[in-house]
């Protein structure tokens, strides 16, 4: 059973843990102290959920870059390593997207990944993300360019086709 709470402050030593040992896999691939990270929280008051999977923090959601005109929303998720692998993204996903589009009255979700997370890239298909466009040589990772690529899913309204 999954729950989202907003995040707090008493969240942020978890959340800084899970982003900085995934970072090499974001956009944004600096370490941060819990203090950096306090001020970040308390300047930006970011919309984070927290995903609790049988009562346990497990990750987090991110939501940002709502668009009221386009109706579509920017979602992303980073899991503690002790929970990935076991299918809970995907479930955590399939629960939380309804709620995201109830809430923002979006019709579309969006994401962007980087090209070489290649496990995150196929569970956003399965999911039934399509790529829409892609930023080249966005990043540097092992050496190498890595491209951001922005990926869609378009969600069903008013038990409708997708609009």
């Amino acid at each position: 059973m999954f729950t989202f709470e907003p995040l707090t402050l008493d969240d942020l030593p978890f959340l800084i843990e899970v982003r900085n040992e995934c970072r090499e896999s974001l956009h944004d691939n600096r370490l941060f102290t819990l203090a950096e990270c306090q001020h970040w929280f308390r300047e930006s008051k970011p919309d984070f959920r927290i995903i609790r999977y049988n009562g346990e923090r497990i990750g987090y959601f991110r939501l940002s870059n709502y668009d009221a005109e386009e109706r579509s929303v920017y979602l992303g998720a980073d899991l503690h390593k002790d929970f990935r692998g076991r299918g809970l993204a995907r479930s955590a996903y399939e629960e939380f997207v309804p709620q995201v589009m109830n809430t923002f009255a979006v019709s579309k979700v969006k994401l962007e990944v980087l090209s070489h997370n290649e496990v995150a890239r196929a569970l956003y298909e399965k999911l039934g993300f399509i790529e829409i466009a892609r930023k080249k040589a966005f990043a540097v990772r092992n050496g190498g360019p890595v491209d951001s690529i922005i990926m869609e899913k378009r969600l069903l309204t008013h038990g409708n086709s997708p609009s």
